[in-house]
């Protein structure tokens, strides 16, 4: 393709309609290249979250923290078992310390602030503003005094509760990863081919006397026992470090680990019994300070994946908690031997479809079907009888709906997905998409451009010419004669998948048709494709974002999305001319969108993530500002009377929860303007009523669900 550059989650997997729109612009001085926006998504799986956390510290067997991207932080009180998120900045969290339930820190990998909160997390405020360097990890032995560390031998120190932070003399400028204190004295600190402890606060810091092997070597997590024992996990090296006499010394066990995988953290809760995990998922155990390594059997990903596990933390006696990707909290009340999931850990899913409002389905990794009932409240896994990966899913009708998947895997349901069996497909290449225009004809695409179509419901297949060797990712129906294929070109029908020929324009991995002309494609680093003569040739788009997009859904000719890896959501209002980036609500890679009606839609992706939004992804732009209000006001919009559009102001003078809610004459509830935690700040809100009649309407702000105040609208055409 000489138009659009594509790398699909596909290709990494194996390794590694409301036409009212609503815009929301936060008054600041910004240049328009860095508008940023949100949109209304919110999560239904896994909850409380599905993003990744980066770390968790538990100040007892029951209670404890984890923190990681979009700046995350959840609270369990109950060993695990509930977890609530709390207030949080938005930034990207690698480290967390808490001395108690209600002093902790965070450091953030954005910016190299340091967070403090004082009523366990519901608050937090920046007290160490960065200096341009990552901070990664952060630790407290006591409630007066901490240690920070982070990039170019970056050491902080706070000898206040974490309020004031000095900077300290390392003696390199190796990047640091790891931090821990057993007093407020002695302290180890590792980092790119370099292991540093400190004996006296960290007025010096002496790098230890051992000698790395490979030139990519990383202390990736440090452990004090006691003032003898010391662990140093290496990676690359794939080796452990211990001294027994307190760093006079060190000697080093080799660890057995696959030769693709990363170790990333131990904690020993005494000189012999500790844990490690893996980024592909492998928790491994030590009955004897690190000289064997048993695997654990009872938590074993069934397909590597990058980053599933990275931080564990033993939280006392018997029990140790390990985060990771999806939100995943997995915990041990028998040092390891067992392990049960308290939240988050999900598979992949790869495709979403709604036959109806309250009804849809998922499909994904590991042979998951998933359905809902209830409009995504509760999702219910249905037996598939594979674990190979499915990678789409489509319904003829409410009952007879079809997956297909890797290894020419071909599922088929007639009862609403209550029970699926396996149809025989015929080839044995992955399958890609699928698209059924009734109960008996449907079409199939996969790898190395394979085409096959049935004309009863699946019980035969027959391999279609395509004309191509390249893989076929995706397939698309506007009525029952014309379709198209998207094969690093555009594949086209008339004859309902009979008959396929080539057309010049380049493709990427998902499109999205309106009609027979009009059509969208997307691909990497943020470019979407629009044809209008129906795949002849493209105009290219800008998302806006730098990501490689995997999916996109219309509303209508104007309202679209497009969602990729990272968590990017854009959108348009305007058939594509402009795209508006909205603020991530995850990192995960996103696959998949569907929307069931003009409001409701739902995206699915990585680690099992499942958003929701119900007002057509309402977006506003999104700043800091440097004007804090004085009080909450709602103010009168303008112009008023007014035809199609106008701006409705308000001020909040802290993080809130915010509602505006339009009302008609009669006092029927119409829609959400906003419905989200908004924080301080001066806002406007351009409404766009074009789908409204003339009338007269009355809009309100809600604070906290409490009501501050009402105006009145008229609109006129």
């Amino acid at each position: 393709m000489n138009e659009l550059t594509f790398k699909t989650h596909r290709d990494q997997k194996h390794h590694s309609i409301y036409n009212s729109s609503i815009i929301i612009i936060l008054l600041c001085f910004v240049s328009a290249n860095s508008i940023y926006s949100q949109s209304n998504w919110f999560w239904q799986q896994p909850l409380p979250t599905g993003n990744f956390l980066w770390a968790v510290d538990f100040i007892n067997i029951n209670t404890g923290y984890a923190v990681g991207t979009v700046g995350t932080v959840m609270k369990t009180t109950n060993g695990g078992l509930n977890w609530e998120l709390k207030n949080t900045p938005n930034t990207l969290l690698y480290g967390t310390s808490f001395v108690d339930e209600n002093l902790g820190f965070a450091v953030s990998g954005d910016n190299g602030s340091i967070y403090r909160t004082a009523n366990g997390g519901n608050n937090w405020t920046i007290v160490f503003t960065g200096i341009g360097n990552t901070l990664w990890d952060i630790n407290f032995p006591n409630r007066t005094t901490g240690y920070a560390v982070g990039l170019n031998g970056l050491i902080l120190k706070s000898t206040d509760s974490g309020i004031n932070w000095n900077q300290q003399t390392s003696g390199t400028v190796a990047h640091l990863f790891s931090l821990e204190f057993i007093d407020s004295l002695n302290g180890v600190a590792g980092g790119n081919r370099i292991l540093l402890k400190t004996s006296n606060g960290g007025i010096n810091w002496i790098s230890q006397a051992i000698s790395f092997v490979d030139p990519f070597s990383q202390v990736t997590s440090v452990n004090y026992v006691d003032l003898n024992v010391i662990y140093g996990l290496v990676s690359s090296d794939d080796k452990i470090y211990k001294t027994t006499d307190g760093g006079l010394n060190w000697f080093s066990y080799q660890l057995p680990i696959a030769s693709n995988d990363i170790e990333r953290t131990i904690s020993f809760v005494n000189k012999d019994t500790g844990l490690m995990v893996t980024d592909f998922g492998r928790i491994e155990r030590t009955f004897n300070g690190g000289m064997n390594w048993t695997i654990d059997s009872t938590f074993k990903p069934s397909t590597p994946q990058i980053g599933v596990l990275r931080f564990v933390d033993y939280a006392g006696g018997n029990i140790a908690y390990v985060c990771g990707s999806g939100g995943r909290v997995i915990k041990t009340t028998n040092n390891g031997i067992t392990w049960t999931t308290t939240t988050g850990g999900r598979a992949n899913l790869e495709s979403n479809y709604f036959t109806n409002e309250m009804t849809g389905y998922s499909v994904g990794w590991e042979g998951t079907i998933l359905k809902t009932t209830n409009a995504g409240e509760t999702w219910v896994s249905k037996q598939s009888n594979t674990t190979r990966i499915l990678n789409d899913v489509h319904f003829a009708n409410l009952n007879t709906g079809y997956v297909c998947g890797d290894s020419g895997n071909v599922l088929k349901t007639t009862n609403a997905g209550e029970n699926w069996v396996a149809l025989n497909s015929g080839v044995i290449n992955n399958l890609n998409g699928i698209y059924f225009l009734d109960e008996s004809i449907g079409v199939s695409v996969g790898s190395l451009g394979k085409i096959i179509r049935t004309t009863d419901g699946g019980n035969l297949w027959f391999v279609i010419e395509s004309g191509t060797t390249f893989n076929a990712e995706d397939i698309f129906f506007i009525n029952s004669t014309t379709g198209y294929i998207s094969a690093n070109m555009f594949l086209k029908t008339t004859n309902g998948g009979v008959n396929w020929i080539n057309l010049p324009a380049s493709s990427g991995k998902k499109i999205f048709f309106l009609n027979e002309n009009t059509g969208y494609t997307i691909g990497g680093s943020g470019i979407i494709g629009k044809t209008i003569n129906g795949g002849m040739s493209l105009i290219i788009q800008n998302g806006n974002v730098i990501d490689n997009l995997n999916s996109l859904y219309f509303i209508n000719e104007n309202n679209g999305f497009a969602i990729g890896e990272g968590g990017a959501i854009t959108k348009t209002t305007n058939g594509g001319t402009n795209w508006i980036p909205q603020q991530r609500i995850t990192n995960n890679r996103l696959f998949s969108i569907d929307f069931v009606n003009n409001n409701t839609g739902y995206i699915v992706g990585e680690f099992g993530t499942i958003i929701k939004t119900t007002n057509g992804g309402l977006v506003f732009i999104n700043s800091n500002s440097e004007v804090i209000p004085n009080e909450y006001s709602l103010e009168q919009n303008y112009p008023n009377p007014f035809n199609s559009t106008t701006i409705i102001k308000y001020k909040i003078t802290k993080y809130s929860e915010i509602k505006i809610s339009l009302y008609d004459i009669s006092g029927k509830e119409l829609i959400n303007l906003v419905n989200e935690y908004q924080t301080t700040g001066n806002y406007e809100i351009l409404f766009d009523a074009s789908e409204f009649s003339t009338g007269v309407y009355f809009y309100s702000l809600f604070i906290n669900n409490r009501l501050i105040k009402t105006k009145k609208l008229i609109l006129t055409k």
